[in-house]
């Protein structure tokens, strides 16, 4: 189980209630370690306090639920780089 979001989300959540000075924009990776049920509670939680969660994972690794153009940002694939670096 892949905790890391949790701890992250519980601290900005604590940072809240002590008004800490805390940025409510959490990044991870390698979500495709996380069952869908692990990847829906966390979508559910960061919509309910505000927070913005922004996780890399391929498509094809998410929940139907969240596989949702709306979630979208940035897609990326083999012909639209983030960086845009020709010859690679």
């Amino acid at each position: 189980m892949e905790t890391r979001p949790l701890f992250d989300i519980a601290y900005t959540l604590f940072a809240n209630e002590e008004n800490i000075p805390c940025l409510h924009f959490l990044l991870n990776d390698k979500k495709e370690l996380m069952h869908d049920n692990q990847l829906l509670k966390i979508a559910q939680l960061v919509n309910q306090k505000g927070i913005q969660f922004v996780a890399s994972i391929l498509k094809d690794k998410l929940p139907e639920e969240l596989n949702r153009e709306e979630y979208f940002v940035v897609k990326l694939s083999q012909g639209d780089k983030l960086f845009r670096v020709e010859g690679y």
